[in-house]
């Protein structure tokens, strides 16, 4: 498999990237500055079964309904021993949609866009991913907590295949 990141999505990884820098408005829902999202990561595939890993985000408010987000993800999937371990890197370009709550310490939003699915072992398939999903975020004291679900397409050469990752963690 080659792992190189394709040319045509550099201009998108550059704009994204330019995003996150840039100042940005807030609203009262959001607080100024980027927001780092760091929780547990369990994938769901269709190839290698269950696995478990962290991830990491970094997003930016773009206005109040709308954050630019960039991030990754490290799975292992080990539950068939050491011997038959199987690891993934998942990096994703994200735009996320709040969508709204009836309480002002919740909110739902939508979470959509690219990425790479990038096996590290064994001979599995990879190849660049479509995402869509939905998440929740409720606020704590200091830090917010997260949880979502964000199914994965993934474009291989020869077939596409799906994966489904759930992910729970706190956004400070």
């Amino acid at each position: 498999m080659n792992a190189r990141i394709q040319p045509s999505l550099l201009p998108l990884a550059a704009l994204l990237l330019a995003l996150l820098a840039a100042p940005a408005g807030t609203a009262s829902a959001q607080r100024s500055g980027p927001s780092i999202g760091v929780g547990f990561n369990s994938v769901l595939s269709a190839k290698q079964g269950l696995g478990l890993g962290f991830r990491v985000r970094a997003a930016r408010a773009v206005n109040s309904d709308l954050s630019i987000a960039v991030g990754s993800g490290f799975t292992g999937f080990i539950l068939g021993g050491r011997d038959d371990a199987s690891y993934l890197l998942d990096p994703e370009f994200s735009a996320i949609v709040a969508i709204g709550s009836d309480r002002p310490d919740e909110a739902t939003y939508l979470i959509g866009g690219v990425g790479a699915y990038l096996p590290i072992s064994h001979s599995y398939e990879g190849g660049p991913t479509i995402h869509g999903g939905m998440g929740w975020v409720r606020q704590l004291y200091e830090t917010r907590l997260f949880y979502e679900v964000d199914p994965q397409l993934i474009i291989g050469e020869t077939a596409i295949s799906i994966a489904i990752p759930f992910r729970v963690g706190v956004i400070f």
